[in-house]
């Protein structure tokens, strides 16, 4: 007869067996802080403080680590070297380069780039959204072009302000989702359409919930959604919003008589003709591209207004530059960019010193692996701390001083791609999983920077105070953004300009 003594003592043992199974999986992993029993280190890194908390922790150890946020184990890579080694290198890629099953990929986007594993399906639909994001070859010139459309745009507006301050947020919301909104369907939209207010919807609600901390609950608390009023708010937000764009595109397409040739979406539907791709697969790769599109380059843009108001002598050394290479009859464009180095070195230093996704989406392992003295099991969530690599004070001279100087060799030319400063720089990633959407994002945050300084002297609302320059100040969700502010566009030509 089973007594509960019994009883007792066998769930104890088993209770024993199991914990010394885990500790024996775990026991040579990366180093990392002690968790305490069921929720980890979760209680050590903060929502609105995540990347600092992470990257504070990484202080203590040697560029790789290990967090335990609630039952997930998690390696944190911090340096840039390991970065190299075990996200972009021919040895480790693939494994470094899985995604965890997880509660968003799962309900909200299935079928995607971003939050799939990358199997043969998922890399075919990438290449397509290379493809159809015009970023190969020539096709780099189209892009160009969209861009100038959307410029003459964002730069009337500004020009209606006759100087009195404003915050340019919603300006650039409008340009940039235009951008993305002409590559994927072949149509911009006018201010106050419901596709604008819908991009901000959206960018809102993925930087809400892509927020590690919010992904580590979801994932491992699904039920978490229906009990928090915040997140099932969000989800259901967001669900409507990519709701409504798939009906948009559609209704485009059809009322185009198949859509207009050369946009992202009727390339995805020609696919699904031929069989080479599902309806899901369709919504996954031009979700992937919006959320990609907007939510980096908007904070980003807004981020470098912001610098340039604080930073008044690289805000006036920009225009001399441009007034030496540009001619007065149009606005910068591709062609003029590489004969700009201090301009493309300001650029570089926005991206590095305010970094707005400081650590990119989780990955998993793929497979038992083993690097160095470490061994990482499969299935393994590993994250790598873009912030910290742009901020390492073992490397970085001053590194919260913006100095665009830094990106310049000693005759005030560009330092080239390989030099280690530049290989250091990934604002959008890194490895097999960068941002599909990059080059789009560069070419439209560098023209528009230029472009604004070529028709405006950007100065200060006196009568409001402006928020730090410091990012280290800002609050973060998923992306690093200013706090609101307002700033003055002035004219630098009392003619008005056409283009």
């Amino acid at each position: 007869m089973i007594t509960l003594e019994w009883f007792l003592g066998a769930v104890v043992a088993l209770l024993i067996f199991y914990l010394y199974n885990i500790n024996q999986k775990y026991r040579k992993m990366p180093p990392g802080p002690r968790p305490l029993p069921l929720v980890g280190n979760f209680l050590e890194v903060k929502h609105e403080t995540l990347l600092f908390d992470l990257t504070k922790l990484g202080e203590r150890y040697d560029g790789i680590f290990t967090i335990h946020l609630l039952r997930t184990p998690t390696v944190v890579l911090d340096a840039a070297d390991i970065i190299r080694d075990l996200v972009t290198s021919t040895a480790f890629s693939d494994v470094f380069s899985g995604r965890r099953k997880s509660y968003l990929g799962t309900y909200i986007l299935s079928d995607d780039i971003s939050l799939q594993c990358l199997n043969t399906n998922e890399i075919y639909m990438k290449k397509l959204a290379f493809v159809g994001l015009k970023q190969n070859g020539a096709a780099i010139n189209d892009i160009a072009q969209l861009v100038n459309v959307e410029l003459v745009k964002l730069i009337q507006r500004f020009r209606e302000t006759r100087g009195v301050p404003c915050d340019p947020l919603q300006d650039i919301n409008q340009y940039v989702s235009n951008l993305m909104l002409m590559s994927i369907c072949g149509q911009r939209f006018d201010s106050g359409h419901k596709a604008l207010e819908t991009c901000h919807h959206l960018t809102t609600e993925v930087d809400l919930l892509f927020n590690y901390r919010n992904m580590i609950l979801m994932d491992n608390i699904p039920f978490i959604t229906s009990v928090s009023s915040g997140l099932k708010r969000s989800c259901q937000r967001l669900e409507n919003c990519i709701q409504y764009f798939m009906d948009t595109l559609e209704s485009i397409r059809r009322e185009t008589n198949c859509g207009l040739a050369g946009n992202l979406y009727t390339l995805l539907v020609s696919e699904y003709e031929d069989g080479n791709l599902s309806k899901d697969n369709i919504k996954g790769v031009v979700l992937d591209c919006l959320f990609a599109g907007i939510l980096s380059p908007k904070p980003t843009l807004y981020a470098a207004l912001l610098a340039m108001v604080h930073f008044p002598k690289v805000q006036r050394k920009i225009q001399e530059e441009i007034q030496r290479v540009v001619r007065k009859d149009r606005l910068p464009g591709l062609e003029d960019m590489d004969k700009m180095p201090y301009t493309k070195a300001v650029e570089m230093e926005i991206y590095r010193y305010f970094t707005p996704i400081g650590l990119p989406v989780p990955r998993i392992t793929t497979e038992d692996c083993s690097y160095k003295q470490y061994f990482i099991p499969k299935g393994t969530t590993v994250v790598y701390n873009i912030w910290r690599v742009h901020h390492e004070e073992t490397f970085w001279e001053k590194p919260f001083t913006f100095d665009p100087n830094r990106f310049l060799d000693e005759n005030g030319q560009l330092l080239p791609p390989d030099d280690e400063k530049r290989q250091r720089l990934i604002p959008f990633g890194t490895g097999k999983r960068s941002c599909p959407g990059q080059k789009l994002a560069r070419v439209g945050i560098g023209l528009a920077l230029s472009s604004i300084l070529q028709q405006f002297n950007l100065t200060k609302d006196p009568s409001q105070v402006l928020p730090s320059s410091d990012p280290r100040t800002y609050k973060i969700k998923t992306v690093l953004t200013p706090p609101a502010y307002q700033i003055q566009f002035q004219a630098r030509c009392r003619t008005e300009q056409r283009y």
